[in-house]
């Protein structure tokens, strides 16, 4: 018996350090930003029904919710390892961001929505594209908003550089838009909305100019490490889904409780978004047309292959 005891306490010894090891391995927290605008309604519907918070919690890891909307500031954030999912990433973004030595990787599609992005002037200011030379356009840099107003100057024989292009987040776009401070803004979602309720019109809208796709983008070694966080991401991420597909009504009410919009303006921009999780080989081609812009337009210098080095064969699952 004293044998049996020893033995039982020798090897409790020899392993302990082995479990210490494994639990160690496991994060405390995940950083998983949130970003609701412009009409982000999976990651809504995931924030207020609790999805994202069960799936972690189930394997005894907390969530952090950074509101970082920027592409930008994502990419940086990721690179800095201050988040560990790029919840709704622009791909050109996530191109950018591979292009310049990040390690980081799609690990899904979020929305497909060349409708949902705008370029907008008020009710008195520049009525073409073309009017916009030496006019001053506000919105956010690096984003998909950036590249539809280098590609509506684009089709008009103009470059970012005809134009005084102002960096803002949204809501301070829309707000210099309407206060007269700016002559054009990049805008989309309820800020599109609102500028247009105000007597605002529309000088360009992404269709027929861009296929922007935005992506859910992970670090690199998060993706190595951690396959078991990242596959309960994915997993609350497609009940934000299935939820909003057998509750549509709910999901709406809940949506445009969140966006502080009426529910016929949610029901209208609705429609704009494709929220397929699954990545096709459209969506490839349609990123690399989108390198293939940015190199143009001059702001890419670098490239990578769209599929090898930017896209982890997860992100083809269903």
């Amino acid at each position: 018996m004293r044998l049996l005891k020893l033995f039982v306490a020798v090897a409790m010894l020899a392993t302990s350090p082995m479990i210490a090891a494994r639990a160690a391995d496991k994060p405390a927290k995940v950083s998983v930003t949130y970003v609701s605008s412009p009409f982000n309604v999976p990651s809504i519907i995931m924030r207020k029904k609790g999805f994202l918070d069960d799936a972690f919690g189930a394997l005894g890891v907390k969530t952090e919710n950074p509101e970082i909307t920027s592409g930008g500031a994502q990419i940086q954030a990721l690179a800095a390892g201050a988040i560990d999912i790029a919840s709704v990433l622009g791909g050109t973004s996530a191109i950018l961001g591979r292009a310049n030595g990040i390690d980081l990787k799609v690990i899904a599609a979020y929305s497909r929505s060349p409708k949902a992005f705008f370029v907008m002037t008020g009710a008195n200011g520049p009525g073409s594209i073309e009017a916009l030379k030496g006019k001053s356009v506000a919105g956010p840099k690096g984003t998909t908003l950036n590249q539809l107003l280098a590609a509506a100057l684009a089709s008009k024989g103009m470059k970012l550089t005809d134009v005084e292009y102002l960096n803002m987040e949204l809501p301070a776009a829309r707000a210099a838009l309407l206060a007269g401070k700016v002559d054009a803004a990049t805008l989309a979602g309820a800020n599109a909305l609102q500028v247009e309720a105000a007597g605002g019109r529309i000088l360009a809208s992404g269709e027929g100019l861009i296929a922007p796709i935005s992506v859910i983008a992970v670090r690199g070694a998060f993706l190595r490490e951690q396959p078991a966080l990242v596959a309960a991401y994915l997993a609350a991420h497609r009940k934000a889904l299935d939820f909003m597909r057998d509750n549509p009504e709910e999901a709406l009410k809940i949506a445009a409780e969140d966006q502080k919009i009426s529910i016929d303006d949610a029901r209208k921009q609705l429609p704009w978004y494709d929220f397929t999780l699954a990545m096709t080989d459209r969506d490839i081609e349609n990123l690399a047309g989108d390198q293939r812009f940015m190199v143009e337009a001059g702001m890419l210098q670098k490239t990578i292959d769209i599929r090898a080095d930017l896209i982890d064969p997860l992100a083809f699952k269903p």
